[in-house]
């Protein structure tokens, strides 16, 4: 087994919550609504629109392309993502950490602090469910090829289809599985665990655009998706 197999074993059944989610059977079913789907989009914008990955750069081995992929996604992020289009309704607002609701908001925390203290082997496991949206998504919908969908949904759908996502899933693939096998047991340990909560962060991000809530504490009733801002 590959060091991606043992943590894909190890995350168990938050990993099959994760690839078969509701709100993505929904999606290829062609029965996401509109609302939820959205939600998904506006609440990633404060993810793309906050640029942590510099400072892994120097951890990077020299063999991996993973800098220079992640360089031309830090320029897809902000000039060419599907989630852009949210912009039109939206302010600029929606790419700050401030519009981001607590599920959102704790998985970019999650990324800032694995990317300042781990390894490349651990930022690697931290972002893989993020990271492999193109066989999550891209893969299985060239399989699929869903029907009823939305124009945004399609669209959204067809981005993870682009080579570029596969190149960048598989540099990340292959640092997870060059540090799991050079890595002490300690080490390993770590990267499993870093596997599981970044997979859970994914699912209650999924979660909060299934159910279209994800209040803050205080809050009292929701005023919007984006945090403080009313719509």
């Amino acid at each position: 087994m590959t060091f991606l197999e043992d943590c894909i074993e190890f995350a168990g059944p938050a990993w099959k919550r994760y690839v078969h989610h509701p709100w993505i059977e929904a999606l290829f079913g062609g029965t996401l609504q509109e609302d939820k789907f959205r939600y998904w989009l506006i609440q990633d914008l404060p993810y793309i629109g906050e640029n942590v990955s510099d400072v892994a750069f120097t951890k990077v081995p020299p063999h991996n392309p993973w800098v220079r992929l992640q360089r031309e996604y830090g320029i897809r992020a902000t000039e060419s993502r599907v989630e852009l289009r949210m912009l039109e309704d939206y302010d600029e607002f929606a790419l700050t950490r401030w519009a981001a609701r607590p599920r959102r908001e704790a998985f970019v925390n999650f990324f800032v602090r694995a990317f300042y203290e781990g390894t490349f082997g651990d930022i690697c496991c931290a972002v893989y469910p993020c990271y492999c949206f193109h066989d999550t998504f891209g893969v299985r919908s060239e399989k699929e090829n869903p029907s009823n969908l939305s124009e945004l949904q399609r669209d959204w759908l067809e981005q993870w289809q682009d080579p570029f996502y596969r190149d960048l899933q598989n540099a990340t693939k292959d640092g997870i599985n060059e540090y799991g096998a050079a890595s002490t047991e300690y080490e390993c340990e770590k990267m499993l665990w870093l596997f599981l909560r970044a997979t859970q962060h994914q699912i209650a991000t999924f979660d909060a655009s299934w159910t279209t809530s994800d209040p803050w504490p205080g809050e009292g009733k929701e005023i919007g998706i984006l945090a403080g801002k009313a719509n």
